[in-house]
């Protein structure tokens, strides 16, 4: 998550506010800066995957612990004997926020949406486990050979290509929620002040600084919900948060930590994640696309000593995960990187570099690892990098523009399986931004989804290897999840691998006072002549 859950750390910005005792049931939220785009089909980032689970809920939901798949708006599923047809039973008594009824078509004909070839949806081919789901979204089959049926309202039987042992797991993502039949064909909702949804809390109203959610007393688990109202804040003032935090106003924050100003040491948790840090490189230039130049330009790079300067340092895309063998990008000794990419470099054409267009690296601001490459490919081979800078907010909009030879993404996986990191360098991936292809990588990726559990973590192995080799990605570090939160006071929150907690789960610890200490009131200010409903 980047998608998908894909994902820079500097957007994960995420406070959660403890109610005193006259607001109970209230969390006060802060992101940092970020534009939330609201409908499913077209969000990218963490910030937006853990507010949808606010408001938006798919026929299973990530378990707050273990993250294995729960029952949500189908209440359960059975597979067929060669798993390969599974029938999912929905609840009787879900509501859209509206007050229609929700059934199995509406899921039916949301999935057929963002498959759809003119909708363009980031993360369609996470559906390329259905059958003629990868030919629909390409232009090259029908939409009624798409393997999705709704015989009747509370039925949806899915048929698979062959076994998925990750299928499951992968519809807790956000891109498989059902959408209003009204919103399904709208692209751009900016305009939209409230669009009908399935999920525990609706909008009662927003603006670019705040967000005020409601329970949604027609969710089919209303009752099980301990938080009344979400207020969702976006700032980037680290300072004030802090101060904030300290003062109990916020009580979750997991970006922009100064632990020197913190006052509750015990609130600071830093987990291992489902993540990864990496750079990458374009390859809609015949230079870029060759795995020789870059494989050289990387050599170059002081690796080694920059890695050592991280947390976790990274020298493999997928982050460490049970059973799953590392991969390796087969470097030589530090001693012999320059000669072999000299004769690289030689081999593509472009003897000592000469030759070379000048790369341009899209980054956020202030990246060392960007001046580190504009500096070293200076001095080694007279070659002068163009670095482009983008502000946080722009930046994923920038990444998809294109029109640069490398940028970087942080990474966070969409679901905890090695095919959430290397299904998008897949050429037929709708969420492949680099361009790249390659079809023995394709063929890798397609062979490892017809093998058992084992062999196919090793099959998935050989294919990270070829990425590592070509240096089409470059990993730099797997980011753990830094969160502040005082969980003596808030339940049904886990540390887990994809640093995502469903609200629905969340429940305060009511009725404890700390002396000296006023929870401040609630700022409607920001909201009049704003409301959406």
């Amino acid at each position: 998550m980047p998608r998908k859950s894909l994902i820079p750390v500097f957007l994960m910005l995420l406070v959660f506010g403890l109610p005193a005792e006259e607001e109970e049931g209230q969390f006060t939220v802060l992101f940092a800066p970020y534009r939330i785009e609201w409908n499913p089909h077209y969000a990218f980032t963490v910030t937006e995957a853990q507010v949808f689970t606010a408001v938006y809920e798919g026929l299973v939901s990530f378990h707050p612990g273990t993250l294995r798949p729960v029952p949500a708006a189908a209440e359960s599923w059975e597979f067929s004997e060669d798993n390969k047809r599974i029938t999912f039973k929905l609840r009787e008594n879900i509501l859209w926020s509206n007050g229609e009824n929700l059934s199995a078509s509406d899921f039916r004909e949301s999935w057929l949406t963002i498959l759809s070839p003119e909708t363009e949806a980031e993360y369609a081919s996470l559906f390329d486990d259905i059958v003629g789901a990868r030919e629909y979204r390409s232009g090259l089959g029908l939409k009624e050979d798409v393997g999705i049926e709704a015989p009747d309202a509370t039925t949806l039987v899915v048929s698979l290509k062959q076994p998925s042992p990750q299928f499951i797991s992968i519809l807790c993502h956000y891109s498989f929620v059902p959408i209003h039949r009204d919103f399904r064909k709208l692209h751009d909702w900016s305009a939209i002040r409230s669009v009908p949804v399935n999920g525990p809390f609706i909008i009662r109203a927003r603006n670019e600084k705040e967000i005020l959610l409601d329970k949604n007393p027609l969710y089919w688990d209303a009752e099980s919900l301990r938080i009344d109202r979400l207020r969702i804040v976006f700032s980037d003032d680290a300072n004030q948060i802090m101060k904030d935090f300290n003062r109990l106003e916020i009580d979750w924050v997991t970006s922009g930590i100064d632990s020197t100003q913190l006052a509750i040491p015990e609130a600071l948790n830093i987990t291992p994640q489902f993540s990864t840090t990496y750079y990458y490189f374009s390859n809609n230039s015949k230079v870029w696309a060759d795995s020789r130049v870059r494989r050289a330009l990387t050599l170059l790079l002081p690796l080694d000593e920059l890695r050592e300067e991280r947390l976790i340092p990274g020298v493999s895309l997928v982050p460490p995960i049970p059973n799953y063998p590392a991969a390796e990008a087969n470097f030589p000794a530090p001693e012999k990187r320059m000669e072999e990419a000299i004769k690289l470099l030689e081999e593509a054409g472009f003897p000592g570099g000469k030759g070379l267009p000048s790369p341009v690296i899209r980054v956020p601001p202030d990246d060392s690892v960007a001046k580190l490459m504009k500096d070293t490919w200076s001095e080694t081979l007279g070659l002068y990098a163009i670095i482009e800078e983008v502000i946080f907010a722009d930046y994923y909009d920038a990444v998809k523009a294109g029109g640069y030879d490398l940028a970087t993404l942080t990474w966070t996986g969409d679901y905890a399986d090695p095919h959430t990191f290397l299904g998008m360098w897949n050429s037929q991936s709708s969420f492949n931004e680099s361009g790249f292809s390659n079809p023995e990588y394709d063929a890798l990726l397609n062979e490892a989804a017809t093998l058992p559990f084992l062999q196919r973590f090793e099959k998935l192995r050989e294919a990270e290897s070829l990425l590592l080799f070509s240096c089409q990605v470059i990993p730099i570090e797997h980011y753990p999840a830094v969160n502040l939160i005082d969980r003596r006071f808030v339940e049904g929150w886990f540390p887990n691998a994809l640093d995502i907690h469903p609200f629905k789960h969340l429940s305060p610890r009511l009725g404890f006072d700390i002396p000296g200490v006023a929870k401040a009131e609630l700022d409607t200010e920001p909201f009049r002549n704003q409301q959406v409903d």
